[in-house]
């Protein structure tokens, strides 16, 4: 896969393996999946040219997954498109009953003090707070479509 594109179905289905890389030219993106969920993490910068396939291909996740953390803490640059595109993730995971846990980065901090002043993003602190509150949930069975 080339690092200064995206593949052209690294974003198509949800990975059957537990663990899946791609890089955009700025970024690089790792989904983990566990048992009931996947873990979206992005190191790099979440700009114009990628923000909507990140959206696309984490809401795809959230169809699929009782839970998501998008983990944005290696994040060094995040534009609006990136807001917008986890405004889309977030309303995608409410509608598919997904909890969705998103892990900041100064970058997406300072954004948000800007785009998201009355804090709808569901932030945690750290990757370990997440998971341990995704796994404490205990959600109910869901019917998936």
């Amino acid at each position: 896969m080339s690092s200064t594109m995206f593949s052209q179905n690294a974003f198509a289905t949800p990975a059957t393996e537990a663990t899946q890389v791609w890089r955009s030219h700025t970024a690089k993106f790792t989904v983990h999946w566990g048992r009931t969920g996947a873990v979206v993490a992005v190191e790099g910068e979440i700009d114009a040219a990628n923000a909507t396939p990140f959206a696309e291909y984490a809401k795809r996740c959230a169809e699929c997954c009782e839970w998501l953390v998008v983990d944005l803490s290696e994040l060094t640059f995040i534009g609006t498109t990136g807001f917008s595109a986890l405004q889309s993730i977030t309303a995608q995971c409410s509608s598919t009953q997904t909890e969705l846990k998103v892990v900041p980065s100064p970058a997406l901090s300072t954004l948000l003090r800007i785009c998201d002043p009355h804090a709808r993003l569901p932030l945690v602190d750290s990757l370990t707070d997440a998971l341990a509150e995704v796994q404490r949930s205990g959600r109910p069975l869901r019917l998936v479509p």
